[in-house]
């Protein structure tokens, strides 16, 4: 069922003439850097040649290129990526129908190649880090699997236990499984790449003595919790989620995450940012499927807020740089400019996206001392020419096609536009056969037509 394993080693790197945005305040943009990288940490980011290259290191000529912090989602249903191409526009089609007439049919070799293969997407759009929130768990062994799937593809991230999908409101999820499986994956299993959290249901799809008591374990054991809110309460005319309740019962907190979000009123704003939870955004999801993403409202009220895929089910492409340009010409047509700039939305997708995990000690902006999670883009496109202002260039005009290289924790794992690990190309090759035996297996059980 896995995957050889194949992780590249990582590589004593010296990259020098690229165009660095750090995302570093302190550091700010540096043309012309040199940036080295030894045993996966970036030891330097410099202007001009270096003073000295690591021994053995290899010399990267970065001319025309940008280096950036690796993009960091904080919110991608990872299992059900091999449901894309099923979803349409076709009655029964959509993408609720989809997933809950297929979901139970996933088998654990499903949810790992099913996360490798969005894993593989992800690292050619530049994307480093990636949160695995995982509302269908069936089983030990699907979990297990899922953290198999991101270790091997050596992508930094999170994995969120959540239930299985369509779970019955009054049906707590497997709390005990829960304990076990944080018994089961140490933080010595997991490489220094990925941590865990729980994904719960909330009040929104659960009575209380369901929900409350499903925060109260996660708590217990130390876990962030994230939690969707893309449902407005009937009973307030649609003009609330209700977060004023959620920080009425003590549920808000800098260990809650909220995903979308977009029936938030300004009292909900408030709460969010009074107590420090964060918040998620799906731009392309939620524009199809939900309403307009608050990005202004959380921006001018200091709500941390972070850039997230959601699903490539929908279907959707994880491509950053399309998504930061739909934010912003969304914004300044509902919102005016001034506040939604390029570079904010930058941010966004890096450095507070690493803030929202907790890792921003580790990875989001190229600083000397975090680990090397890194990109570069070749600048010499047509699209991004002729050159002005780099962060300006790569909002608007910059595509996902623009990424070179990409490197996890100093491992290499886009290399001049091509994945270097044979089992994510396979991952890709075989992503067709493998939704169309999920699609087998339900058909013969009469639940697809």
């Amino acid at each position: 069922m896995f995957a050889e394993e194949d992780l590249p080693d990582r590589q004593d790197l010296v990259l020098t003439g690229v165009t660095a945005l750090t995302m570093d305040p302190a550091i700010g943009d540096v043309p012309d850097a040199t940036i080295a990288v030894v045993d996966g940490e970036i030891t330097a980011v410099s202007a001009g040649l270096p003073e000295r290259t690591p021994p053995g290191a290899r010399v990267v000529d970065g001319r025309g290129l940008i280096a950036l912090p690796g993009f960091v989602d904080t919110h991608w249903h990872l299992w059900n990526s091999l449901l894309r191409g099923t979803v349409g526009d076709a009655p029964g089609r959509d993408y609720f129908s989809v997933k809950r007439g297929l979901g139970p049919y996933h088998e654990p070799a499903d949810f790992y190649w099913a996360a490798r293969f969005a894993l593989a997407e992800a690292v050619t759009a530049g994307i480093t880090t990636v949160h695995n929130w995982d509302h269908n768990v069936r089983s030990p062994e699907d979990a297990d699997v899922n953290v198999r799937a991101q270790l091997d593809a050596g992508v930094r991230g999170r994995f969120s236990y959540g239930p299985r999908d369509s779970t019955p409101a009054d049906e707590p999820m497997d709390l005990d499984d829960l304990r076990a499986f944080v018994q089961r994956w140490p933080d010595r299993r997991r490489g220094g790449l990925l941590d865990i959290g729980v994904a719960l249901r909330g009040p929104y799809r659960t009575p209380p003595q369901v929900y409350r008591r499903e925060w109260a374990v996660a708590r217990e054991l130390g876990l962030p919790i994230t939690m969707h809110c893309d449902r407005c309460l009937r009973e307030e005319g649609c003009s609330s989620c209700g977060l004023t309740r959620l920080a009425d019962e003590g549920l808000l907190g800098p260990d809650l995450q909220v995903v979308h979000a977009v029936h938030a009123s300004p009292a909900d704003v408030t709460a969010l940012a009074t107590s420090g939870t964060r918040v998620s955004l799906s731009p392309i999801t939620e524009l199809r499927t939900m309403g307009f993403p608050l990005v202004t409202e959380l921006f001018e009220a200091g709500v941390p807020v972070s850039l997230s895929t959601d699903t490539l089910a929908m279907p959707t492409a994880p491509d950053v740089f399309t998504t930061l340009r739909a934010v912003e010409a969304v914004e300044a047509a509902r919102c005016g400019s001034g506040v939604v700039t390029p570079r904010r939305l930058l941010r966004m997708a890096t450095l507070d996206g690493a803030s929202d995990l907790g890792i921003a000690d580790v990875t989001g902006s190229l600083t000397p001392g975090k680990r090397a999670d890194l990109v570069l883009v070749d600048a010499r496109g047509s699209n991004l020419l002729p050159s002005g202002d780099p962060a300006e260039a790569l909002v608007r005009q910059g595509r996902a096609t623009d990424v070179r290289t990409v490197l996890v924790d100093g491992r290499v794992l886009l290399d001049e536009g091509e994945l270097t690990q044979p089992s994510a190309r396979a991952a890709v090759a075989d992503a067709d056969a493998r939704r169309d035996a999920l699609v087998a297996r339900a058909r013969a059980a009469g639940a697809w037509d």
